[in-house]
């Protein structure tokens, strides 16, 4: 998503930066934010230290993303308000599904986390190692 993303917004990375692709918005920055959205809204239990500490984990990778010159500060607030639009709709779906049938919730998160997990290590790493690239 956030490839076609990058292609249709043609935004450049800031000078100097060690990629050649387009930067908006900031994948590192959309799936950090996305996850904080989501486990803060399901999983941790709410008044928990972790929801101040997954959040601060995610505004952590995006900040590093622009300290490292690989994005500018639009790039990764872009990622961060889709990533977190996107984390509160998915956990909302879920919270939807699993009222219906918890069984078809668990199985469908399940599915599709270990599909997309064995789509991004066969599209991403192999191209990585291919290209002799470094994370």
């Amino acid at each position: 998503f956030t490839n076609y993303l990058k292609y249709v917004l043609n935004h450049d990375r800031p000078e100097g930066a060690p990629f050649a692709d387009p930067g908006m918005p900031s994948s590192h920055s959309l799936v950090s934010f996305f996850m904080a959205a989501a486990w803060g809204s399901m999983v941790i239990s709410r008044g928990s230290l972790g929801i101040p500490l997954v959040w601060m984990g995610a505004t952590s990778v995006a900040l590093l993303r622009v300290i490292c010159g690989y994005h500018s500060w639009d790039q990764i607030g872009a990622g961060a308000v889709l990533g977190s639009v996107m984390g509160l709709s998915w956990a909302k779906l879920g919270t939807i599904i699993h009222k219906v049938n918890p069984k078809i919730a668990i199985k469908a998160s399940w599915g599709l986390y270990i599909v997309g997990s064995l789509l991004f290590i066969f599209k991403n790493m192999r191209a990585w190692v291919q290209e002799d690239k470094h994370i």
